[in-house]
């Protein structure tokens, strides 16, 4: 049985909308001892205010997801860190390996070898309650590095076009729902054309416009 579409883009967009900051990472559970990989659960969310983001990076558009491979030495410390998998920044790559290093662990049972953990660490420009102030001329600034470090996406992939996505879906009636769930593409490529000519516009405010125009069933 198909699930509902309704169904699929909310679940492709709650834990991007409304996933909250954390300074660190949890510490890694009695699971990280054993001698293997394991990811460790949840992003670590760093944003502009917090010192971990590298000064300015945020306005220039410098946004991503980095993933830290750590062996965990006998007393619970970094032993070892290297990049599983980069944000395509360089500065954010460092930023990450510095957060993970200074993370603490479980360490390893005694006498087995030391374990491995997979830290996920997300720099993300915007929160959900800034996301209504959002001019397009910042969108623009995002979308231009976007383009350069994910050549291989389209601007409808990006974090923040998920965040207004899934954030104007709970804003509408039952009704409207399904219509933009189905639509929501072709309201995010309107909104992004959009805000190519409009800089003064809000982004958060031309995807409410976009999807007002759907059929309201």
């Amino acid at each position: 049985m198909k699930r509902p579409a309704i169904a699929l883009l909310a679940g492709a967009l709650l834990p991007c909308a409304f996933a909250q900051s954390v300074p660190t990472p949890a510490v890694a559970d009695n699971r990280l001892a054993q001698p293997s990989t394991q990811m460790m659960e949840g992003d670590a969310l760093v944003y502009p205010k917090d010192a971990a983001y590298p000064a300015g990076l945020a306005a220039r558009g410098v946004q991503g997801r980095a993933v830290v491979r750590v062996k965990v030495g006998p007393e619970g410390k970094a032993a070892g860190v290297t990049i599983a998998e980069s944000s395509r920044s360089r500065e954010l790559d460092n930023a990450a390996l510095a957060l993970a290093r200074s993370y603490p662990y479980t360490p390893p049972k005694p006498g087995v070898a030391p374990s491995e953990v997979l830290v996920p660490i997300r720099f993300r420009k915007d929160t959900l309650s800034e996301l209504p102030h959002k001019t397009c001329a910042d969108f623009n600034i995002d979308k231009a590095w976007f383009a350069t470090a994910f050549p291989e996406f389209k601007p409808g992939d990006m974090e923040v076009v998920k965040m207004a996505i899934g954030a104007v879906l709970f804003t509408l009636p039952g009704p409207q729902q399904m219509p933009y769930a189905r639509n929501s593409g072709a309201v995010a490529a309107a909104a992004i054309a959009a805000c190519a000519t409009q800089p003064d516009e809000k982004f958060f405010a031309l995807i409410q416009r976009e999807a007002a125009k759907l059929p309201r069933k």
